[in-house]
């Protein structure tokens, strides 16, 4: 297995995904994201994209799937709610509309409603310091950071990419971590895994969205 493959797999806890170096195939580790202990298991994915298709988190899609219940809910719950309304009303005359001329003004002065004309950019994602921490209870190390979706807009499985040096500023591989949604802006605490005990500094190289 060559450095530059790299493994995906779930947490056993949270069912999240990890992405990883191969080299780090079958250790225990801390998830990123519950914080359990949980032993690294691999989906097929290499990083020059030869190998099978990865396996895309279920989080992307349970995410979906909620707003579609909440959207169908909110529309169920109108209609039960406005019909037994509206049906009182049918013999009723319709309002009457204000035909004043101060009731044109205050009509007229209403500002329509602002809506974010600004597309999906990968530039609004931005990268704060970048640090590197020892796992408790375990020799792992983790090159930790945070990323901020300055953007109104959800972002879907969010990659960072970090390249790993040693005190001499050769270089030492990468790290990579993975979130599935990142909420409008919001900010998401990465913790990539850094298996060459060489590393001690990190820098983003590439931060992509599936």
């Amino acid at each position: 297995m060559s450095a530059a493959e790299y493994l995906k797999g779930p947490c056993q806890h949270c069912g999240n995904s990890l992405e990883f170096p191969g080299d780090g195939l079958g250790q225990s580790t801390s998830c990123p994201h519950c914080g359990q202990t949980t032993v690294l298991q691999a989906d097929v994915i290499t990083a020059d994209g030869s190998a099978e298709p990865r396996r895309r988190s279920s989080g992307k899609l349970i995410a979906i799937t909620v707003l579609l219940l909440a959207i169908g809910g909110g529309a169920i719950g109108v209609f039960v709610f406005r019909k037994p309304t509206e049906r009182a009303g049918e013999n009723e005359p319709p309002p009457k509309i204000a035909s004043s001329p101060e009731a044109t003004l205050l009509v007229s002065n209403v500002p329509p409603p602002v809506r974010s004309l600004t597309p999906k950019s990968i530039d609004d994602l931005k990268a704060g310091p970048i640090t590197f921490e020892k796992a408790k209870n375990s020799s792992l190390v983790y090159a930790v950071g945070t990323l901020r979706n300055q953007s109104d807009h959800q972002r879907f499985g969010v990659n960072i990419e970090l390249a790993l040096t040693d005190a001499r500023g050769n270089k030492a591989g990468t790290a990579k971590d993975y979130r599935a949604v990142l909420e409008p802006r919001q900010e998401w605490r990465f913790r990539a895994l850094v298996l060459d005990s060489k590393a001690t500094a990190a820098t983003v190289s590439n931060i992509r969205e599936e």
